[in-house]
């Protein structure tokens, strides 16, 4: 009896570059922009003009008042029914009035309670900044520490066994306090994350009371080293989906490795664009366009732009000034953590460890 073996499809593993900065992936990442609503308060000023106008006529109300002589010079009416009649109309005018005023009232309260919104949220902000700057000094502090670790475990890797008999004792001691350090730094990323999520459901909340809306897309140009996975920026653009070849050449060209030598991208207008093809040129640089309709074959920062995302939902902003520090602030926490492509490692820590390798 035949046994027939199922065929496998063997699945095309990616090229990647050999080196660090000698290939880059690039691409366009469009998320939306957020801006505070213009508050037109023509229409309430117009409207306590008209009020100011309405009490000086309505302290004044007399019998002489237009409406009342409307009302006494019918001379088919008696005098009871006359006085009625103004009694009614005076009434009507009066509950007219208060409406009014408390309409008014209730419009210099709104007022009153977005101004209070507003300082708020600016102090909000100010806390939100200084809690970036000491994160950024611990994070120094911890990738210090880091790699003297790294170098103290290099080199205690060659000593001879009878060196280590020496040292081991110390040995002892700098690996308990790694193990302390290390449990604090797990504390510190849980209180972290505490603050970021009482710090989104705050801006949520301003955010609701300030009745902000999404009025425009804002570009994002994704640079990726394709060998250690490293973002090596993401350039703003206001213009959105009318971003040009000359402004992403304009990004690009202070971010360029000195020793690049490929530049994959799609086939969007900006980088197919007879500019963008010049800059390759003068450089030296080879232009890889992956095949149409196949994004896959830019997979390394298609991958990214879904990471990045995810990174900018859970994070939320006002002006283009905040984003462009939460963009920092993500590239940091991208380039730090742990990418399944590099074999669990972070795209620093693989860069670090090629370095080794190549200086021997």
């Amino acid at each position: 009896m035949e046994h027939w073996k199922k065929k496998i499809k063997k699945r095309i593993k990616g090229t990647t570059a050999d080196n660090p900065n000698k290939t880059i992936n690039i691409d366009l990442c469009f998320i939306p922009a957020e801006r505070e609503c213009e508050l037109d308060f023509s229409a309430f000023f117009q409207q306590m003009d008209e009020l100011s106008v309405g009490n000086s006529e309505g302290n004044a109300v007399t019998v002489t008042d237009k409406s009342g002589l409307d009302i006494f010079s019918h001379e088919n009416k008696n005098y009871d029914e006359k006085m009625d009649a103004y009694v009614v109309m005076r009434k009507n005018k009066e509950e007219k009035l208060e409406e009014r005023k408390t309409s008014d009232i209730r419009d210099i309260k709104e007022m009153e309670m977005k101004a209070d919104t507003k300082q708020e949220e600016e102090e909000l902000m100010a806390w939100r900044r200084k809690i970036r700057i000491e994160r950024r000094k611990e994070d120094e502090e911890w990738n210090k520490y880091r790699d003297e670790r790294i170098e103290q475990k290099k080199r205690w890797e060659e000593l001879t066994k009878e060196e280590k008999n020496g040292f081991r004792a110390d040995k002892k001691i700098s690996d308990k306090e790694w193990c302390s350090k290390k449990s604090r730094r797990g504390e510190l990323r849980a209180k972290r994350y505490k603050e970021d999520e009482g710090w989104r459901n705050k801006r949520k909340e301003i955010k609701e009371q300030r009745n902000i809306t999404v009025t425009s897309l804002l570009a994002l140009l994704v640079i990726i080293d394709n060998c250690t996975r490293k973002c090596l920026g993401l350039p703003l653009f206001l213009k959105g989906k009318r971003v040009t070849a000359d402004d992403v050449i304009m990004a690009l060209e202070d971010r360029l490795p000195p020793e690049l030598k490929y530049i994959i991208s799609d086939n969007g207008k900006q980088f197919i664009a007879e500019a963008f093809q010049r800059l390759c040129k003068n450089k030296g640089i080879v232009h890889v366009r992956i095949t149409k309709h196949r994004p896959a074959t830019n997979g390394i920062a298609e991958r990214f732009v879904e990471r990045l995302k995810g990174l900018l939902a859970e994070r939320e902003w006002l002006d283009v000034e905040e984003l462009v520090m939460i963009l920092e602030e993500v590239i940091a926490e991208y380039n730090d953590a742990p990418h399944q492509g590099l074999h669990g490692l972070s795209p620093n820590e693989y860069e670090r460890r090629l370095i080794r390798v190549a200086s021997g």
